[in-house]
């Protein structure tokens, strides 16, 4: 085991409970070193950034906010730039730079969470710890067992959710946790962090499409400004070929209902977990 330990901090509430648990317990881990990010893609919900950011005051992590550094036109991986709650892209900045480099990302070619999360959080990482070796903290629970990387050992990553029983580990008992703070992320549960994520069901889609239209409006527009990735392909983000402009039609058909899971309190496993972008997971549902 290594001596650093890296916290990803995804922005929601079963992440930032494991960064407030970890802060007053790596050392009992084994860990000398710990530090705690989290990665802007402009595309998060407002209520994403002020959550982070009250979970940084309030819990005191000394948190770093980092965004994609996209070198165009060269090849040079993506780096990261520093930023914090005030100057954090919402515009969608940084998501655009990455589509101008490598096209609309999609299921076929997932390259978003990589280059918006995934690289800059790495380049950080080797620059926080001057080149050491460290591990990676990532907030899955015990229902969401399925999203670990097949690649977790090689990697690094580690899942104090899973692997420790000293823990509450599923959604129900985050939720408990949350329920007696005094704040925690104002989103239902199928809203998530990023707004209209291309890896969200079709009926989350579709419900926040009836709730509030103008959410796909970035990636309408990256739609029409960018149809043909760099390797002459054409592009749209949503499964089966789908540009927001279909999920929008579609949404308008659709008469489903979903229930907001971050009000459930009942101890009972999820067993077909949760969406949720969580930085270096196996995520998509």
């Amino acid at each position: 085991m290594n001596k650093n330990l890296l916290v990803s901090f995804s922005g929601g509430e079963t992440s930032a409970f494991m960064a407030q648990w970890l802060k007053n317990h790596y050392r009992e881990f084994g860990y000398e070193n710990i530090v705690f990010v989290f990665a802007n893609t402009g595309l998060e919900n407002e209520q994403t950034l002020e959550f982070v950011e009250r979970c940084d005051n309030h819990f005191r992590l000394k948190l770093h906010w980092v965004e994609a550094l996209v070198w165009q036109g060269e090849r040079k991986g993506t780096g990261y730039t520093l930023t914090d709650f005030e100057h954090a892209k919402r515009k969608g900045e940084p998501f655009e730079q990455i589509i101008k480099k490598y096209g609309i990302p999609n299921q076929a070619t997932p390259h978003c969470t990589r280059e918006l999360k995934q690289a800059p959080i790495q380049s950080f990482a080797k620059v926080w710890f001057n080149g050491e070796a460290y591990d990676t903290a990532i907030g899955i629970r015990k229902d969401e067992a399925d999203r670990i990387s097949p690649k977790a050992k090689e990697m690094g990553f580690i899942y104090p959710l899973i692997n420790s029983s000293m823990i509450p580990s599923n959604k129900p008992m985050v939720n408990i946790f949350w329920r007696a703070m005094p704040f925690r992320l104002e989103l239902k549960g199928y809203q998530g962090n990023c707004k209209t994520c291309w890896k969200k069901a079709d009926r989350k889609l579709f419900q926040i499409a009836k709730e509030n239209p103008s959410a796909f409006d970035f990636m309408n527009e990256m739609e029409q400004n960018y149809p043909i990735d760099p390797l002459g392909h054409s592009k749209v983000f949503f499964r089966n070929n789908r540009s927001a402009k279909q999920i929008l039609e579609e949404a308008n058909d659709w008469n489903g209902k979903i229930k907001n899971d971050a009000d459930e309190y009942t101890y009972q496993l999820d067993l077909l977990g949760g969406d949720s972008c969580e930085v270096f997971s196996e995520c998509g549902s």
